[in-house]
């Protein structure tokens, strides 16, 4: 079987197996990186290779390589070379040997020179000075080489998703922080809020201007306890239209709740035109005389 035959046959084993292909004119690759058996029309090799040599006008030797992938690379599995001819290439006619004079001694011919076969084979000399064991390790190189051009790509391919998810990450990671400012500064703002609506009434105004008016009140409040009259300075609470429920009130409590108690109540009573927590008190009342 043919080097062609046999590449061919390489490349329909596995879908993984690919080849590449080498001018030994002047080193350069023919055709893809990677030549899978679906990129050679009708699985015709030889005009494959024509076709991507282009004009040829003479016999052109090219070095074929079989790869297999290997996760993100390729290990070689063998090589081979082929030589391609021109269209209705005409081999040059050899020139007859003269034949010896009869009757006289044959003298010995000149020898011809000896033309390097590929890759130095033995007995034909070698290429450039160089034995086939030089040749072989340059090969080997070459193909280290070829393997760690395709590594250095598969690396830049990953950097460049990784880079990707690294910028993704980034977007999200300051999409969290805006989110956590807003939750913080929402926070704090409900605390204040929540400590605006439970402000005792010992910090109202109402409750300042009653401590103010604080002596002037006491002193009021123990005149009628003390059956004297009633103090021109009395005020409101000094006034004789306070009923018996409002003096019973007042004295219960001066006589029997605490500054903790009475500043409690004065939050009530803060408290006691609006509507909804007149609701609520009343529920908690009803629910406290029930549980008695």
């Amino acid at each position: 079987m043919s080097n062609i035959a046999n590449t061919v046959q390489f490349l329909k084993g596995k879908p993984e197996r690919f080849i590449t292909i080498t001018n030994q004119d002047n080193g350069k690759l023919i055709g893809k990186n990677a030549i899978y058996i679906e990129d050679v029309p009708n699985e015709d090799l030889e005009t494959y290779i024509k076709l991507h040599l282009g004009a040829i006008t003479k016999p052109t030797l090219v070095w074929v390589e079989m790869r297999s992938k290997n996760g993100a690379t390729s290990k070689k599995e063998n090589s081979c070379k082929i030589e391609v001819s021109p269209v209705n290439y005409q081999a040059p006619q050899e020139t007859p040997q003269p034949q010896p004079l009869p009757l006289q001694e044959a003298r010995p011919l000149p020898q011809p020179y000896a033309t390097p076969s590929f890759l130095g084979s033995p007995g034909a000399g070698n290429v450039f000075g160089l034995g086939l064991p030089e040749i072989m390790g340059m090969q080997r190189k070459a193909d280290l080489l070829e393997d760690k051009k395709e590594q250095l790509l598969e690396v830049k391919d990953e950097l460049k998703a990784l880079k990707q998810v690294h910028a993704l990450l980034e977007i999200d990671h300051r999409g969290t922080l805006t989110q956590l400012s807003i939750a913080e500064s929402q926070k704090e703002m409900a605390v204040m809020l929540a400590k605006a609506e439970n402000k005792s009434f010992a910090d109202s105004p109402a409750f300042q201007t009653l401590l103010e008016k604080a002596p002037e009140l006491l002193g009021n409040l123990a005149a009628l306890k003390g059956g004297g009259g009633i103090p021109a300075t009395a005020g409101a609470l000094g006034s004789p239209d306070m009923t018996e429920t409002q003096k019973q009130f007042i004295e219960h409590v001066m006589d029997n709740l605490n500054d903790n108690q009475i500043n409690f109540l004065g939050s009530v009573c803060h408290y006691i035109n609006n509507e909804p927590f007149i609701n609520q008190l009343k529920i908690l009342i009803q629910q406290q005389n029930g549980a008695v």
